[in-house]
């Protein structure tokens, strides 16, 4: 008896011992992620590397290293995503802390044993994989190709974005002068062409030629509308119709109706100009819907397409064929091109450096503008030459992917994502900055990037202008928007491709779904997701998707029988980032969408859209939440407790009844289209805690709720805009002293007579931008508010102002330089002071029935541009009284639809 009790506890003991091991080994598997998350950047270094060492010759051995050194790094992610996604799912309060990093968890649940052992085993698998790879001998790669350098100047550097300097470039349409005139002379004939195309291979500067036509003052006062179009390809005819309408109502502000604007058009002298139309059925197609306007009305089409092509399928057409510059041009180029530090060498080796640059890039306005980006960071002649050489090396590629592929290989990491994130873009179409921005930092490329001392948005933005100088991307309309050619495009898509970065597609019926990691769908025909349920996206990490979605109206008309999406196949999809649709046709969300812990950015643009399930408030990781063009309006309040919460925009979204719902979002810096809280005070108003908020936008607002917002805003100092949308809006004051960027405020503004002293004291809020809508502001209410000289541009819409005569006199204009007067009903005066306004360039009246007289205007020296809008009087008076000011109007009779432009002369 006794030896079996003994072999039953020996028994047991052994069981002990063996379960004590186990569970070490289990728990070895945090640190084992731990290890796995640091090696994973080392990885990412030796693809550098690898990529970097063999630019001259890519050899089939190299081609197959990095392969399979770059499906390591994928197994590593995957391993590291389904570690945090499990150990989520078992305890929800889990958050994964900053940079990925594995935290040190002293135990886990019994429910990821399983789960654990598989790790475990994966995680063993992948190393030993890895020691393979790197302990490969067959490679001896050198980390750099420097040659033959002189004073240690290395040629094909790649420095860090912190220590890159950028100066800045100034690009002109230089060279273009003949065509420019050309086609000029071709819009104003009498007897000229409708339709004028512009022709010439990718990169010879067609649209550039099209932009200077576009912004020639004559050109601008001879037509009654000036609308430049570019759409991704195969775009609706609709969406480039709508395109149209929209531009000629901002410059004409008709205020017609989607359905009778054809009739209006048809009566306009109009200039449009379709830039980048490589498809003749498209182009067929908005010529034909086009009405053909006032006599003079002109079309302008920049094209890939034969002129024969064209001329076969339209008749009346007269092209422009746009070649590549000559020698001497390309000298004048040359100097507006290389800028920053590469300008002293190639001024003090120009004659050197001409005939070299002229031969690689064989006077192509792009390849020069390339060429330059390359060289813009070199400030040695020895570097210079080493570019040269490298550039001779790859001479069996086409001219431009020759210089793309040689200025990818010298960027730095950060640099690569930050340009194959465009391969997810369509080209040539201006992209909004502040979006990209944070679509870059949800991915976490930032995070790549240490030391420094940069912010994360000072990171991104400094990479944003090293790509514009190296001349991968270009800055478009205010500096607001960014786009890429369609060549330097086509290349960041093949790239993107062949690195598994992003795969691009019209549909979702992509080959290897189940290995795709970044996805884009561009779609502008089918606005319904049609998706195999067999076809899903295990490891899928981002999601971007464009689709033309019919407006608000026409889906209300259409409501019955409307097909939508639910995306239901993202459930298999667990270990996304970052999901961006824009234009489908959305029902409702899958519940499921809470448990993607890793999403960090969710953008849901569409008119069809409802409401968010509640679970959106799992997404603890969640950064952004895009909810514009659509019809959300509330949201669960657990959802405000997302502590990494910094961007969300909407429409009308009603924040919580309770202010301590929203008292952990105190990273949030944009706050668009929401609807604060009546029940919140002055000592819980969560927006006090706000202190990185950049930029509001309320809507719906009361006069108290202002009030609260005025007093929880003084000590705001990173806000720049401020958008207030309400009824009644108090006079706004603050003690703040840096004024805002923007201001908008839509509503009547309340005198503070009433109010206490010391709020007297305090400034009122200004801005450099000021926009005032149905504000009922008397001459003294403006005053008061105008009291800082800080106005660069101020616009009064919609009754804004209501007294008879609006006098511009004292310090407060001094800085302004456009003004815009637009339905102001009772305005009959407008008196302008003399020296009260020396900087205005830009006046524009429209809206104004009652306003017969003008004085002063003969006091604004720096004055170019006066736009009116059916005011045949006052027209008529200023050019009696000043010939020289008939020169700068441009006046529009906007009566029974009969539109004409006051001719030249």
């Amino acid at each position: 008896m006794d030896t079996s009790i003994l072999t039953v506890l020996n028994k047991i003991g052994e069981v002990a011992q063996f379960a004590v091991a186990e569970y070490q080994r289990l728990q070895d598997v945090d640190k084992q992620v731990d290890d796995l998350c640091s090696k994973l950047e080392f990885l990412m270094a030796m693809i550098q590397v690898a990529e970097e060492g063999n630019r001259i010759k890519r050899d089939e051995l190299v081609r197959v290293w990095v392969n399979h050194l770059r499906s390591a790094v994928f197994q590593a992610e995957d391993i590291a995503d389904e570690y945090f996604q499990e150990v989520y799912q078992s305890r929800p309060g889990f958050e994964r802390k900053q940079a990925r990093r594995c935290p040190c968890i002293p135990c886990f649940n019994l429910s990821e044993v399983p789960v654990r052992y598989d790790l475990a085993g994966q995680i063993k698998e992948l190393l030993g994989r890895l020691d393979d790879i790197q302990n490969n001998k067959l490679l001896n790669m050198r980390p750099r190709m420097d040659g033959a350098l002189d004073n240690n100047i290395q040629a094909i550097d790649k420095p860090t974005i912190g220590t890159m300097v950028v100066e800045g470039r100034v690009d002109a349409a230089v060279g273009f002068d003949g065509y420019i005139k050309s086609i000029i002379n071709l819009l104003l004939e009498d007897k000229g062409s409708t339709v004028v195309v512009v022709t010439g291979e990718s990169g010879i500067g067609k649209s550039t030629a099209a932009r200077a036509v576009l912004g020639d003052r004559t050109v601008n006062r001879s037509f009654d509308i000036c609308v430049w179009v570019c759409l991704p390809a195969k775009s609706r005819v609709d969406k480039y119709l709508d395109q149209i309408w929209k531009q000629s109502d901002e410059q004409t502000h008709h205020g017609c109706g989607r359905s009778e604007f054809k009739q209006v058009l048809a009566k306009m002298k109009f200039l449009v100009v379709l830039d980048g139309m490589d498809s003749m059925d498209e182009l067929t197609g908005v010529l034909r819907e086009l009405p053909g306007g006032a006599k003079g009305s002109r079309i302008v089409v920049t094209t890939q397409l034969p002129d024969e092509e064209i001329k076969q399928r339209r008749s009346g057409v007269t092209t422009v064929e746009v070649k590549s510059l000559e020698q001497a041009d390309c000298v004048e180029f040359l100097d507006k091109v290389f800028s920053g530090r590469c300008r002293r060498v190639y001024k003090e080796n120009q004659d050197k450096f001409v005939d070299k640059i002229y031969k690689i890039s064989g006077g192509l306005p792009l390849a020069v503008v390339l060429l330059g980006g390359l060289l813009y960071f070199k400030d040695h002649e020895t570097q210079w030459n080493e570019v040269f050489d490298l550039l001779e090396s790859y001479a069996r590629k086409r001219l431009i992917k020759r210089l793309l592929t040689v200025s990818y290989a010298t960027m730095p990491t950060i640099l690569k994502s930050c340009f194959l994130y465009f391969a997810a873009m369509p080209p040539n179409v201006p992209l909004d900055l502040k979006k990209l921005h944070r679509l870059w930092s949800a991915e976490g490329i930032a995070e790549s990037e240490s030391g420094g001392g940069f912010t994360e948005n000072e990171v991104l933005a400094r990479c944003l202008r090293v790509l514009v100088s190296r001349g991968l991307v270009e800055r478009m309309e205010d500096g607001t928007k960014i786009c890429i050619h369609q060549s330097v495009h086509g290349f960041a898509k093949e790239i993107a491709h062949e690195t598994g970065f992003m795969e691009s597609d019209s549909k979702f019926g992509i080959r290897g779904a189940s290995t795709v990691r970044g996805l884009s769908i561009h779609n502008y025909v089918d606005r319904v997701i049609r998706i195999d349920k067999e076809n899903c996206f295990p490891k899928l990490r981002t999601l971007l998707g464009d689709f033309a979605e019919d407006s608000i109206t026409e889906v209300a008309h259409a409501k019955r029988g409307l097909r939508k999406s639910r995306l239901e196949f993202l459930r298999h999809s667990k270990f996304l980032r970052v999901v961006d649709l824009h234009g489908v046709k959305l029902g409702t969300l899958p519940d499921s969408i809470g448990d993607m812990i890793h999403l960090r950015y969710l953008g849901l643009r569409s008119c069809c859209l409802m409401d968010l399930p509640p679970s959106v408030a799992k997404l603890l990781n969640l950064e952004t939440l895009d909810i514009t063009d659509n019809q959300v309006q509330s949201i669960v309040d657990e959802f405000w407790k997302i502590k990494k919460l910094k961007h969300v925009l909407a429409e009308k979204l009603t924040l919580p009844l309770s202010a301590a719902s929203m008292d952990l979002v105190t990273e949030l810096e944009t706050l668009q289209g929401v609807r604060l809280s009546s029940q919140w005070t002055q000592e819980n108003c969560p927006i006090k805690n706000m202190a990185k908020i950049f930029s509001l936008a309320v809507v719906g607002a009361t006069a108290a709720c202002v009030r609260l917002l005025a007093k929880a805003l003084e000590e705001k100092r990173a806000l720049h805009h401020l958008k207030i949308a309400g009824d009644r809006i108090p006079l706004l004051r603050s003690s703040r002293y840096q004024p805002l960027q923007y201001l908008q405020l839509d509503g009547k503004i309340l005198s503070d007579e009433g109010a206490a002293q010391s709020y007297h004291t305090r400034r009122p809020i200004t801005a450099s931008r000021i926009v005032l809508r149905s504000s009922c502001m008397s001459q003294e209410l403006l005053g008061r508010f105008l009291s800082q000289p800080i106005v660069n541009e101020l616009e009064l819409l919609d009754n804004s102002f209501t007294d008879l005569k609006l006098l511009l006199q004292g310090d407060a204009f001094k800085y302004l330089k456009k003004l815009k007067l637009g339905n102001l009903k009772e305005l009959e005066e407008l008196v302008i002071g003399e020296s009260a306004v020396p900087n205005l360039m830009t006046l524009e009246i429209f809206g104004c029935p009652k306003l017969k007289k003008i004085q002063g205007l003969k006091n604004l020296e720096q004055l170019k541009n006066l736009f009116f809008f059916d005011m045949p009087e006052i027209v008529a008076q200023l050019e009696a009284v000043d010939k020289e000011l008939s020169g700068k109007i441009k006046h529009y009779i906007v009566k029974a639809l009969t539109w004409t432009a006051r001719p030249e002369g």
